[in-house]
């Protein structure tokens, strides 16, 4: 038997009153949002370099790691031995994930494929995956569903916006992930629906969810922007922690 649940409160959001069930929970001030300041030039990163600060997280190992917490009330946990990250990713993922259980009270528990392993290195069937910075994230489809026995695609009419829109902004409410990678067929599905609701301007909405852009994928402009073969998941990276 694994340890048991979490008892972590949830993280407050910034962006306006949420409910849930018959409860209604205040926001809390927090202007800026940190994701909708103004976007910066991307780091060019030399990724040939491995002597560069960042390379033993982004390209070589885990150290320190952490191990995401088993707790079905709130997420479901791919593999054990491959659930293992940064104190910030895992902070992020449990985070957002109870935020999901509070909003979204009648949806499934998100779910959370390969992180890294125990040390990190090399992962099978992954170029990244290997400093505990990048973990896999399930998508919702329908109304607040998600595939339990692994990932499958989700065409763009099937795809639960709202559930989705809501665990990104948990995410990013955070302050600790670089970006997230998706298919741009549901990046539009995404930034249309915060603009169609009002949850972002315009302007803001193409920031954080650009169009398709060019060259390597980590240089890219934009929070939320497209990578092939991400139509059954999504993928998220925190911030590389300084040693």
């Amino acid at each position: 038997m694994e340890p048991g649940l979490s008892t972590r409160l949830p993280a407050f959001f910034a962006l306006g009153l949420l409910t849930a069930g018959s409860g209604m929970r205040p926001a809390v001030a927090q202007e800026p949002v940190p994701w909708l300041e103004e976007a910066e030039e991307p780091e060019l990163l030399n990724l040939s370099d491995d002597s560069e600060p960042w390379a033993w997280c982004y390209k070589k190992s885990l150290e320190n790691g952490e191990q995401l917490p088993y707790n079905p009330r709130i997420y479901k946990r791919w593999h054990a031995d491959k659930a293992w990250g940064t104190a910030d990713l895992i902070d992020v993922l449990t985070t957002a994930s109870e935020e999901m259980a509070w909003l979204l009270p009648q949806a499934d528990p998100v779910v959370i494929g390969d992180i890294s392993t125990r040390n990190g290195g090399r992962l099978d069937g992954h170029k990244s995956h290997r400093g505990g910075v990048d973990a896999d994230v399930g998508l919702y489809w329908g109304e607040g569903q998600m595939f339990m026995q692994g990932f499958r695609n989700v065409s763009p009419k099937d795809l639960d916006a709202r559930a989705n829109w809501l665990l990104i902004r948990s995410m990013l409410d955070t302050g600790r992930v670089e970006r997230i990678l998706l298919d741009q067929a549901l990046v539009r599905v995404l930034r249309d629906h915060v603009i169609e609701t009002g949850e972002l301007s315009r302007e803001e909405a193409w920031r954080i969810f650009p169009a398709t852009g060019d060259g390597e994928m980590w240089r890219q402009q934009g929070v939320v922007h497209h990578v092939a073969g991400h139509r059954h998941h999504m993928h998220v990276r925190v911030f590389c922690p300084e040693r």
